[in-house]
């Protein structure tokens, strides 16, 4: 099964979470609010049986960081 990947990216206004197994993205004021709750999905994702990854992006969208989160099974 492929990692589930969760992208932390600016968008006008904000930034926005978004879930290859989540339908609609999660839109955050604060960048760090955003990291935060990323972070937290895919901590969840892994105690579901998911791997996980997060990317998080800086302001020009480049990829400043990764998180994995591994299955718990």
């Amino acid at each position: 099964m492929d990692d589930a990947i969760i992208s932390v990216i600016p968008v006008d206004g904000g930034w926005s979470v978004l879930c290859s197994v989540v339908g609609q993205p999660l839109m955050f004021l604060s960048g760090s609010r955003a990291e935060q709750e990323a972070r937290s999905l895919g901590k969840c994702l892994a105690t579901l049986g998911h791997d996980a990854q997060v990317q998080v992006h800086d302001r020009r969208k480049t990829l400043i960081g990764t998180v994995r989160y591994f299955s718990s099974d």
